[in-house]
């Protein structure tokens, strides 16, 4: 039944504007709805007996109605076809309170009774859902592809850096007991021991980052960790920075990569110190951390149980909440550019995570930040050890092979290996080495070879080691495996995977192993 205030003019549109799937409402000179059809009355969920005859104004959401009857006596003095509310989201109010996002088309129509205007009404929900969807996984795939490149890039210099610290970290072991004399000597030599072992975590950080690199995993005593990056720390911030330390008295196992933790901890450190221009106190804390089971359920990610915590405190200019809520994004930084990558503190985020831990950060702009990563924590106390503090496992004139494509590598580790008791024969060439093992393969006891070289892979290399001999152990040493995984490597034949640079003990020990079947 056709409403008696409904324009016979209009009438004639009734059956088109009913079936149509856009929502179309009319209302007339005074913004009084006359006509609405039934799309209008599932958007809205009001019946089109309680719209008609109410103000237009009614389906829009409080704070826009004041508004509104204004812009429509704009419309009426230059009516035409357009969109309403053109660069700004429009929100439209359902009967039940809740508020929606719309699209509206206005389109005057002249009739004998006066000018009405028809709007088309179109619930934008799904759209922005699907274009915040998309929006994401563009940014997402930017992210992948600047992972990507980083990965790329990492993967090209590991290997050549990683031997020029392997050179550095081998010639400076080489010169330790040899200025043991001079105490100021034998210091500097040492601390440039720990400048190089920084360095090859600077590469691991970024090919884990880029999930080039996998993570150990032992059992790592946390203070150790905090009192070798303090030292770093002290060399490396500036003078104004005050440390301080406040550690547990006994020993805190994590399971873990204790590279990846010194990253951890240098990476909060190094923001804390960005945080103080003019200086200030720098707090490093480790301990105990109980979450019980309410408390798990408030922290996503946690059991019951005890932690470790590792807590960095700072009184720098703190944070507001914005930039604490991003603060973990990749690339995301508050630093001019030049001055930081966007990367430390995600990849603080993704090494807790990868630990089963979780880190939580608190600040306040003007008086600082803290931020605690839990760890679980392990039981017992550090494990025991036959050996002496600094004592090397060594050898009883066992043969080696070793091979490396940098002649100088292949000097120090001969040098290292011969002072430990072993008997070794260096090629810097792969066919050669191959070809001596192949005269006799019975001559060598275990082989310690390079992976990337020019003619073949240490995979390769191991591969055709095991053909000739499969019980002979094979050691690669490595600064950049590419994509394969030690997985693969060990499926080749290889019995150890070690990271360039490889200290003196990292190598007897792994040679030891090598040697006793381990």
């Amino acid at each position: 039944m056709p409403d008696a205030r409904f324009p016979a003019s209009a009438q004639r549109l009734r059956a088109v504007v009913e079936s149509s799937p856009i929502g179309l409402l009319m209302v007339d000179a005074r913004g009084t709805i006359v006509l609405v059809n039934a799309e209008v009355e599932r958007l809205f969920g009001y019946s089109r007996e309680l719209m008609f005859g109410r103000q237009v104004e009614f389906l829009l959401p409080e704070r826009f109605r004041n508004g509104h009857p204004g812009a429509r006596d704009a419309f009426r003095a230059n009516p035409s076809t357009r969109q309403m509310g053109a660069g700004r989201e429009l929100r439209a109010l359902r009967a039940d309170g809740t508020e929606f996002p719309v699209e509206i088309g206005l389109t005057p129509v002249a009739t004998d009774e006066g000018l009405f205007v028809v709007g088309s009404i179109v619930d934008i929900t799904a759209r922005l859902a699907a274009a915040h969807e998309r929006a994401q996984l563009e940014d997402q795939l930017r992210q992948a592809q600047k992972l990507e490149a980083l990965g790329t890039l990492a993967g090209g210099v590991a290997h050549d850096f990683n031997n020029v610290l392997a050179s550095i970290v081998g010639l400076a072991e080489l010169l330790v007991p040899a200025t043991q004399d001079t105490p100021e000597v034998n210091r500097d030599v040492r601390e440039l021991l720990d400048a190089a072992r920084h360095g090859r975590a600077v590469v691991e950080r970024i090919l884990r980052f880029s999930r080039r690199q996998p993570m150990r995993s032992e059992s790592v005593d946390v203070r150790e960790v905090v009192a070798q990056s303090t030292r770093l720390l002290r060399a490396s911030l500036p003078p104004n920075v005050r440390i301080t330390t406040q550690l547990t008295a006994a020993p805190r196992l994590v399971r873990g990569d204790p590279t990846s933790l010194q990253q951890v901890l240098m990476n909060l450190a190094t923001n804390a110190a960005h945080a103080m221009p003019d200086g200030g106190r720098l707090e490093i804390i480790t301990d105990d951390f109980y979450v019980r089971d309410g408390a798990a359920r408030s922290r996503p990610g946690l059991r019951e149980g005890t932690y470790l915590a590792l807590t960095v405190r700072d009184d720098g200019h703190g944070m507001d909440e914005a930039t604490r809520l991003k603060a973990f994004e990749p690339f995301f930084t508050t630093k001019v550019a030049g001055e930081g990558s966007g990367l430390g503190l995600a990849l603080v985020h993704g090494i807790v995570r990868d630990h089963d831990g979780v880190v939580e950060l608190e600040s306040v702009p003007g008086r600082g930040t803290v931020v605690r990563c839990l760890f679980p924590l392990l039981e017992g106390t550090m494990p025991a050890t036959d050996a002496a503090p600094g004592a090397l496992a060594r050898g009883s004139g066992e043969r080696i092979v070793y091979l490396d494509d940098e002649p100088t590598l292949v000097r120090i580790g001969q040098r290292q290996l011969e002072a430990l008791g072993y008997h070794v024969t260096g090629f810097s060439d792969a066919r050669a080495a191959l070809a001596a093992l192949q005269a006799d393969p019975t001559t060598c006891d275990v082989v310690v070879t390079d992976f990337l070289m020019p003619t073949m892979t240490g995979l390769e290399f191991a591969r055709a080691v095991q053909q000739l001999r499969p019980s002979l152990p094979v050691l690669v040493l490595s600064g950049y495996i590419g994509d394969f995984t030690v997985s693969d490597l060990e499926a080749g034949g290889v019995r150890r995977v070690l990271q360039k640079p490889v200290s003196a003990e990292e190598l007897a020990l792994a040679v030891h192993e090598c040697l006793a079947g381990g």
